[in-house]
């Protein structure tokens, strides 16, 4: 009995995580998370009203997001301190994704879409967290990441341009943004436009000076406050409004399979990119703090999120890098803060609304700004240029394509080309002729190390990577241009396997030629430390058997000692030291 109630707990701890850190909770952890969740929860209240209005939906829409997120995360989820809700970059990328679809629609349809789009970013969640896929976040490379929080960021800063500058805003593309605003610059509001840089001043410096400070609720209950004394909206700067306070409203939305059909890759683009960023922020803070996260778990806590916001009628969410941070440094402990945050914002959102019917719109564009600027990430493309320059430019174009193609069709092309990038460098890999060093043990490349030298009539060449159809012609163009060139005529070749790990049927028939070519020039062809999944293919290709299993070598010093017993001269020549060491340099 007491080993199925342990297992039970297990499977429930498993799959709940909220639950095993509510039994192991310590008495004293609750004010640091008490206080942490308290400063969590001020920082959303402004920034869920600025992205509700990124995404176009009421803006009483970006708290309850936050709201049921952190509910369901601080069940489901496998970090500690992560925090879900309303981010800049998956509001932006939700906008993109709808406005096409929305197609002069009303606000409540684009608020039903919103709806469904968070449902279904947690269906496909929920499913890849089933099929245990977080390895799919690794095809999004961090150039890809790099570009797209950059294309993302200038894209956010380009959406609030116009109402920094108290214009208003009707495209959703970023290159028609900076088009109307050239073309409008001369009917700016100027009072809008000196209230907006006063109030990104006065968030940058308190970001610098006082970064324990939630400076974007600080601004709100200032600027409405001032707004309120001086009467601003009459002189033209435009506010936020009433805003009905009103419980969520829990249901399914509108259900079109045509509406379905073309969110899903929106739906699947922002589950996935949702899901890397999570991660990548979460593996930070459990790195910091000494825990493990669970990587296929994290989709378990995304899809739960996204589902729950989705029924309370709200849009898609994931991890917030700025609250997170906050909570980190405001050392909270356990998802408890995401819980006692949530209540903090429920309250506001049910009584405490009116209190912003006087808020400039500047104000949420001026928070939103400053949020995506601190998101821009210049040394990391610089850093990746002089470390790789490839990637740099993988990074831009990620960018480039995410500003002038849109998020969705940006990153897809990022996915490709570093596919693409991948391939490249397996179709034409590493590879290194061996010789000898003296007074050093083993065999080195001789284009690596000046001193090191082959022996006559011997090429030892080793192949790093696997052996597949897009290199199988590279590396029998490789041994016979090596063969060709040698100062001395060749006896035997050797192929050094021992960074070959796969082997598959094009490359084995490659590799039968290259034999076959070898032998009627009467060289000797052998093969040293295969790996396991290497000698597999070549004994059921029958290969192993036509190489001669005398010719497959457990080291390269095992098959240069063959050669050496094999030619007399060379033995004589040469002392031999290293030939007995199977390292490999």
């Amino acid at each position: 009995m007491k080993r199925t109630t342990a297992t039970a707990a297990h499977v429930l701890d498993r799959f709940l995580p909220g639950v095993e850190q509510a039994r192991t909770y310590e008495r004293r952890w609750l004010r640091a998370d008490v206080l942490a969740a308290i400063t969590v929860g001020a920082m959303l209240i402004p920034q869920g009203l600025a992205y509700a209005q990124i995404v176009g939906v009421r803006p009483v829409a970006g708290l309850y997001a936050g709201v049921f997120a952190m509910l369901a995360y601080a069940l489901f989820g496998p970090s500690r301190h992560l925090m879900l809700g309303p981010e800049a970059g998956s509001a932006i990328l939700t906008a993109t994704a709808l406005g096409p679809v929305v197609a002069g629609g009303g606000p409540e349809r684009l608020a039903s879409l919103a709806a469904l789009l968070a449902l279904m970013v947690g269906v496909v969640s929920f499913l890849c967290g089933l099929c245990r896929a977080g390895a799919l976040a690794d095809f999004l490379s961090r150039p890809i990441l790099i570009g797209y929080v950059n294309g993302a960021a200038l894209i956010i800063i380009g959406s609030q341009l116009a109402r920094m500058l108290g214009l208003e805003r009707r495209s959703n593309e970023f290159a028609g943004q900076l088009h109307e605003v050239a073309a409008n610059v001369g009917r700016t509001h100027e009072p809008t436009l000196v209230l907006g840089l006063g109030i990104v001043a006065a968030l940058v410096a308190m970001r610098r000076f006082l970064p324990r400070w939630p400076a974007p609720l600080v601004m709100v209950v200032l600027t409405t406050l001032v707004t309120w004394a001086f009467q601003l909206e009459h002189g033209g700067v435009k506010v936020v409004g009433p805003i009905a306070a009103a419980a969520p409203a829990f249901g399914l939305p509108s259900l079109r399979f045509d509406d379905v059909r073309t969110l899903l890759p929106a739906a699947f683009s922002l589950s996935l990119v949702n899901y890397a960023s999570s991660v990548l922020a979460g593996r930070v803070y459990a790195d910091r703090f000494g825990y493990r996260l669970d990587t296929h778990q994290e989709f378990i806590g995304q899809a739960a999120a996204n589902l729950l916001t989705g029924l309370s009628q709200g849009f898609p969410v994931t991890g917030s890098d700025s609250r997170t941070a906050v909570n980190a440094a405001m050392k909270g402990r356990t998802q408890l803060v995401g819980v006692v945050a949530a209540g903090v914002v429920l309250v506001f959102s049910l009584f405490l609304t009116p209190l912003l019917a006087k808020l400039p719109l500047v104000t949420l564009g001026a928070i939103v700004i400053v949020a995506a600027v601190y998101l821009l990430e210049v040394k990391p493309i610089l850093r990746l240029w002089r470390v790789r320059p490839v990637e740099a430019v993988l990074a831009v174009v990620t960018m480039l394509g995410v500003l002038f193609l849109g998020i969705l069709h940006g990153i897809l092309i990022a996915v490709a080309l570093s596919l693409v990038d991948l391939i490249r460098r397996a179709a034409h890999p590493h590879d290194a002729v061996l010789g000898e060093r003296e007074g050093m043990p083993g065999w080195h490349d001789v284009e690596g190390h000046a001193d090191a030298e082959t022996i006559p009539g011997l090429v030892v060449y080793r192949f790093d990577a696997p052996l597949f159809f897009a290199n199988a012609r590279f590396l029998r163009e490789q041994v016979h241009r090596l063969v060709a060139d040698s100062r001395h005529p060749v006896q035997w070749f050797v192929l050094d396997a021992s960074s070959v790990f796969d082997l598959d049927i094009t490359a084995a028939e490659s590799l039968e030629k290259v034999r076959h070519d070898l032998t009627d020039e009467g060289l000797v062809f052998a093969v040293a430390q295969a790996r396991a999944p290497m000698r597999r293919t070549l004994k059921r290709s029958g290969l192993a058997a036509r190489i001669g299993e005398d010719r497959l070598f457990p080291t390269v010093g095992a098959a240069v000692r063959a050669y050496l017993e094999s030619r007399d001269d060379a033995r004589t020549a040469w002392s031999g030291e290293s030939v007995s060491s199977p390292q490999v340099h």
